[in-house]
């Protein structure tokens, strides 16, 4: 028996090692210098390839991680026996599942499900006589199936991820009754299957491409452009929200799942697609989506988790590279991380843009807008007294510099006296009329006849004692300034702040927090740029330029983004996963 376990064992290391070669990548590279790592399953995999690069392409490319895989299994079949093959086909997978970084060109190795070095290590144990060939015809005919039967239900064909796991969980049952075999075959088929959890749960949420189905990529479709935005959620609430987790929802509220470990498991989940926004047509006749990421991680942990948010962002920036996506949009706390996305661009395969450019943009062009709304309600705005809450930052200031020649009174509030009181020295010297104060505390709000905030604080700020009845409210701020229990307050209208409308009719499932075809400014500017082509115009860092500002003010305004300054439905200010 010690004969058998030295036999396997050394089976399993073998192959693991042949499995780990990238004989694919060596071959593409050989033959066309095609870097087939961004042509991943993410994107739709062997569809993908014979999109980008031709025909025959998908044979060349799975027949040597077929081939290397039943040829390990055949010859450990032949020099040790069927028991021995087992642990090979097991080995082999690992192997092209995880091959070394070393292996790879700048270490970065694909992540492939495993398809086709998993069907070629079942071929292999059907050739080294492990499994008979009822045995050998069970997975390919449950994956066929799953393939087959929504078409002959519907008129679409079924999911390739799923049929692929539902081949793999077939694997146990297929080996059962085999000398050796099981134990193997059910790690084998673990494995295959941890590889396709993102891909069931993209089934779940909705957003898998179906056999067949084409998401566009970059410069292969002229007509239609992808982006990607990476989101969050505002509450814990919004955890459930996805629906590969909504079924968790009534055990974590009758607190069979305690909040502190959900916390823990969100600081251990990788970025996933959780939602897409399509239908986006411009007035110029161009279409677009957005691919909607999501990492579970709420503002203070990712306030709290610095090093490993930014690592989160760049493993976005990855799968959105994977997914076919030309630029990401890094929104809510995300664009704040890694000095303001700089870090995260710095290892990313792909544009970043953190969209303050828009952002500062929107929220510029909403000012006289809300001004004159104001007048409409027979406010004299010479008398009339604004607030500017996180007076003391870039935004924040340029805000109140918008709204100083609006106004005969300008409340600066923030956190630093100092900054404020040296921004307040500057608008007195360029408006002598305008009266500024400058301050720390937020009972002088009950003054103001409207209100803008524009802070990075994780919690609400501006409660219900800091506001008088009938003020309006521009709430820029994500997560949002203003508590929800103040729009309840009598005459008091809450805006959500740098808020667009798409054009087209948008469509997606997830509550951003604004309203149906709504989404965050900064968002419109991820579209914008991928819409363009305008990668060089990626905010990143610092303040925006102003040149860039401009830019994407009339770009939105040609191609139909609409800024919004009225709170759409009155949505809750406090729920929504992005900005």
């Amino acid at each position: 028996m010690s004969d058998l376990y030295l036999r396997a064992a050394a089976a399993l290391a073998a192959a693991f090692a042949w499995g780990a070669l990238p004989l694919g990548y060596a071959l593409s590279r050989a033959l066309k210098r095609a870097d087939v790592r961004w042509l991943s399953p993410y994107n739709l995999g062997l569809g993908t390839v014979r999109r980008r690069l031709g025909t025959l392409w998908p044979a060349l490319l799975v027949a040597p991680d077929l081939v290397k895989a039943a040829l390990a299994v055949w010859v450990a079949g032949r020099l040790s026996g069927a028991e021995v093959a087992f642990w090979a086909a097991l080995g082999v997978v690992a192997g092209h599942l995880y091959s070394p970084a070393f292996l790879w060109p700048g270490g970065l190795a694909p992540r492939s499900r495993g398809t086709a070095s998993g069907a070629g290590a079942w071929l292999g144990l059907g050739l080294a006589g492990a499994v008979d060939a009822l045995a050998l015809a069970l997975p390919f005919a449950v994956a066929g199936a799953a393939l087959l039967l929504p078409r002959l239900a519907g008129r679409r064909w079924g999911w390739p991820s799923l049929a692929a796991a539902l081949a793999a969980a077939s694997m146990p049952a297929a080996a059962a009754g085999r000398a050796g075999g099981l134990a193997p075959a059910i790690l084998l088929a673990w494995l295959l299957l941890w590889r396709q959890k993102e891909h069931l749960g993209r089934i779940l949420d909705g957003v898998e491409p179906r056999l067949g189905e084409r998401r566009p990529l970059p410069e292969t479709d002229p007509d239609e452009v992808a982006c990607a935005f990476l989101i969050h959620p505002m509450t814990p609430e919004d955890w459930w929200q996805p629906r590969r987790f909504g079924w968790l929802a009534p055990l974590a509220r009758r607190r069979l799942l305690p909040a502190g470990w959900l916390e823990r498991l969100a600081l251990l989940m990788r970025p996933m697609q959780v939602d897409e926004i399509a239908g986006v047509l411009t007035a110029t006749g161009k279409r677009a989506r957005v691919y909607l990421l999501g990492v579970p991680m709420l503002p203070a942990q990712i306030k709290r988790h610095e090093r490993l948010a930014v690592l989160r962002a760049r493993q976005a920036a990855r799968l959105a590279r994977e997914l076919g996506a030309s630029v990401l949009g890094l929104g809510a706390y995300w664009s704040v991380v890694g000095e303001k996305g700089t870090a995260v661009q710095a290892e990313a395969p792909l544009p970043v843009t953190n969209g303050g450019a828009y952002t500062a943009g929107a929220v510029a062009e909403a000012v006289p807008r809300v001004m004159a709304r104001l007048r409409a309600r027979g406010l004299d705005l010479a008398r009339a007294t604004a607030a500017v809450v996180g007076a003391n930052g870039v935004v924040g200031f340029g805000i109140a510099r918008g709204i100083a020649g609006h106004v005969g009174r300008l409340l600066m509030l923030g956190t630093h006296e100092d900054r404020l009181e040296r921004s307040a020295a500057t608008l007195r010297r360029h408006f002598p009329a305008l009266e500024v104060v400058a301050g720390t505390d937020l009972a002088l709000l009950r003054e103001a006849d409207v209100v803008f905030t524009a802070t990075s604080q994780v919690e609400p700020v501006v409660l219900p004692e800091h506001v008088r009845p009938g003020t309006l409210i521009y709430d820029v701020g994500r997560p949002p300034d203003v508590h929800p229990a103040v729009a309840e307050i009598p005459g008091v209208e809450v805006v959500p702040g740098g808020v667009v409308a798409l054009p087209g009719e948008a469509r997606f499932r997830l509550e951003l927090g604004y309203g149906p075809g709504l989404v965050p400014a900064c968002l419109a500017e991820t579209l914008l740029i991928a819409l363009d082509g305008a990668f060089d115009r990626c905010t990143l860092g610092g303040p925006a330029r102003s040149e860039n500002v401009r830019y994407f003010v009339e770009r939105a305004r040609r191609m139909g983004f609409r800024v919004v300054t009225e709170a759409p439905g009155r949505p809750s200010p406090a729920r929504g996963v992005a900005s």
